[in-house]
């Protein structure tokens, strides 16, 4: 499965909010050198004021037509438009715990001005717990729906944890290390 997400052009990162996506994707745009899209930088503004549906999809669409991308977010009002585009998906399930957890984490560890993925300093009240507490029920189910309704099962990959993500990150090492860059081309003229 690695091989396959070696050759992808566009792959999409989804998973809740906590559950690793813009770390994975960071660490996959290092490996790959593929440009890396963060969703939130361009959703959120100051403040932490969202963008406008219909301004948002436009914008969207627009990301999502570039020729390769990592694109790290969910937003599921908008995988019509980038799970047609995606060479790859990959999906990061977490449990609600382990979300929350890594969420307050995050906010008590490094939510500073420092951050390039998104505003500083998210708050993380009643309606941000509630939408994390939901992905499994809500927006899971619709992230698979999306996956079923444009193909994509043969490009799918399901990570459940730092283990599982650690072992395909190496993976992707060792492959890139065994397969040379620049194949070398032998002069065979008589």
């Amino acid at each position: 499965m690695s091989n396959q997400l070696l050759n992808a052009k566009r792959i999409l990162v989804l998973g809740s909010s906590g559950s690793g996506k813009t770390t994975f994707a960071r660490q996959l745009h290092e490996l790959l050198g593929i440009e890396l899209i963060h969703l939130d930088t361009h959703f959120w503004k100051p403040g932490w004021i969202s963008t406008p549906v219909e301004i948002w999809r436009e914008h969207v669409a627009t990301l999502a037509a570039r020729p390769a991308w990592i694109m790290d977010g969910t937003y599921e009002q908008s995988l019509d438009l980038r799970m047609p585009r995606a060479d790859f998906v990959v999906v990061l399930e977490r449990s609600r715990l382990q979300c929350l957890f890594r969420v307050v984490k995050r906010k008590l560890t490094n939510d500073s001005d420092a951050r390039t993925d998104a505003p500083a300093r998210q708050p993380v009240g009643p309606d941000f717990v509630r939408y994390i507490w939901r992905h499994a029920t809500v927006t899971r189910p619709v992230i698979y729906k999306s996956i079923q309704k444009y193909g994509k099962n043969d490009s799918l990959l399901i990570l459940k944890g730092d283990q599982e993500i650690r072992l395909l990150l190496d993976s992707v090492r060792l492959q890139q290390r065994q397969s040379p860059s620049t194949e070398v081309v032998k002069n065979s003229s008589c």
